[in-house]
Order: C-alpha cells, then sequence, then structure tokens
C-alpha cells in the first residue's frame, strides 16, 4: 500500500494524480440519483480510477453532493456525453473493453473473469438497469450473483464491488512481477 505521510500536501497530491489508472475507467448510464453518482465518484477515486464517462441521454448534468463525494470530483477527469454510443466508441478507439455490471444470470460471473488490459465498467441506471443499446455495444456482460432474496445491489455498492474485484486482479498482476 502506497504512502505519502511524510510528503507536503502538495507533494502527496503530485504522486497520488501521477498514479491514476490509465487502464480503468467507469461509465454510468442514465443514473437518475445524484447521491448514487457522488457515492461512486467518491469510490472510484479512492480506487485511483483513471476516468469516469457520465452519459445522461437528455442532457440533464447530475448536481455532485460534495457531502457525499467527499470532494472527490474535483481529483477525476470526469466527461459527460449526451451519447451512449459516442461515449463507447471513444473508449473502444481508446482499446478499452467494455464490461457491462448488469443483472443476469445468463451473464458471466464477476469472480470467474479475467480483467487484464484497458478495462471500461458500464453501471447503468438505478431502477431500469442497463439499456438495451448498451447491452448490445459492451464487448461482455458480467453478473454478481446474489445467494439471498434480493435480485439486486445498490448501484453504487455493485459499481464498487467491480471496481474491486478488476483492480484486486491488476494489483495481483503487478505485484508478481
Amino acid at each position: 500500500m502506497k504512502t505519502y505521510a511524510n510528503l507536503s500536501r502538495a507533494e502527496r497530491i503530485e504522486k497520488v494524480m501521477q498514479t491514476r489508472r490509465a487502464d480503468l475507467a467507469l461509465v454510468l448510464e442514465n443514473l437518475a440519483e445524484d447521491l448514487n453518482i457522488s457515492a461512486i465518484l467518491r469510490t472510484a477515486e479512492s480506487f485511483g480510477v483513471g476516468k469516469i464517462c457520465v452519459i445522461h441521454a437528455e442532457g440533464k448534468l447530475p448536481k455532485i453532493s460534495k457531502n457525499t463525494s467527499s470532494g472527490a470530483s474535483k481529483w477525476l477527469d470526469v466527461k459527460n456525453f449526451t451519447s451512449l454510443k459516442k461515449c463507447i466508441n471513444e473508449l473502444k478507439k481508446d482499446r478499452f473493453k467494455i464490461i457491462a455490471a448488469l443483472v443476469d444470470p445468463d451473464a458471466k460471473v464477476l469472480w470467474e473473469q479475467k480483467f487484464n488490459g484497458k478495462i471500461a465498467i458500464l453501471v447503468g441506471n438505478e431502477a431500469l438497469g442497463m439499456s438495451e443499446e448498451a447491452k448490445k455495444l459492451v464487448d461482455e456482460n458480467i453478473y454478481l450473483p446474489m445467494f439471498g432474496l434480493t435480485e439486486s445491489l445498490n448501484v453504487s455498492v455493485a459499481a464498487a464491488i467491480f471496481l474491486y474485484e478488476v483492480i484486486r486482479q491488476k494489483e495481483k498482476v503487478t505485484s508478481n512481477n
């Protein structure tokens, strides 16, 4: 684990910004709850995610809660899109593999997958899930199995679990080299 406690604030900020994961992006498709977006941004910043794509088809930009996000948004590369297709095309042009995090028992199980290379995780709307267009544009559909009576998690919790698993695998590979 990296610690920069002995550095000045400016030096710590510079070091942390240099360690952003250029190989990891997160795509938020039409999330309705600004607090969920804020919570996801806080998690993404703490995991060092390199890029966040926020898609709002109607062009309505989210209101980021400074309390929920703990100011994380100022440290993130957040790009807003009004078109899912433009977002996906831009990520694919940058050689990202697009992984859909969705509730679908026919999809591949999260912990059975190998995540290497550039990965973008796409999460969908809290109530409606991922759009049909997104399901067709992504490279893989990944499912987080539920063992209780609840069929799904809050989108911010699900995003955190997916990010954790991808980073866990990437860090394991890095530490073994």
